[in-house]
């Protein structure tokens, strides 16, 4: 076999060798699609906030920097199995823009989880989280 060929091959077998990012998403929202966050977390030991999407009215927050939405930033997380955590702040991390506050449940094969979404000088919202 050639220097390419063996090259090649390794490089196949370290790329299937290295496991993939499991992610998954959080979709909550208020009655009315008044309000909804859209939580995207790595699969971890601790909570891994990839990426949120936050939307109120015609108003809407990223920490991706999505066109037409305002940046924020996640500020802190939390969870445990009864709860869930996670603070938005603004760039400078010198004041809280968006508060989640989660409770989880769960009871045999049934898992439900609700709480609270909070943004400042907008509003807030009762939340459910039926997609979890």
């Amino acid at each position: 076999m050639t220097y390419r060929a063996v090259a090649a091959i390794t490089l196949m077998l370290v790329a299937a060798a290295t496991p993939a990012l499991a992610t998954e998403s959080i979709v909550c929202s208020a009655e009315g699609d008044a309000a909804s966050i859209d939580v995207l977390m790595g699969h971890t030991a601790v909570i891994a906030v990839a990426r949120v999407w936050l939307d109120a009215g015609d108003r809407n927050w990223t920490t991706d920097g999505r066109p037409g939405s305002t940046k924020v930033f996640v500020g802190q997380a939390f969870e445990d199995d009864q709860h869930m955590a996670i603070d938005l702040t603004d760039e400078g991390i010198s004041s809280i823009v968006a508060k989640l506050r989660l409770v989880k449940a769960s009871e045999q094969s049934n898992f439900a989880m609700g709480g609270t979404l909070s943004i400042d000088g907008v509003g807030a919202w009762a939340v459910t989280c039926p997609e979890f």
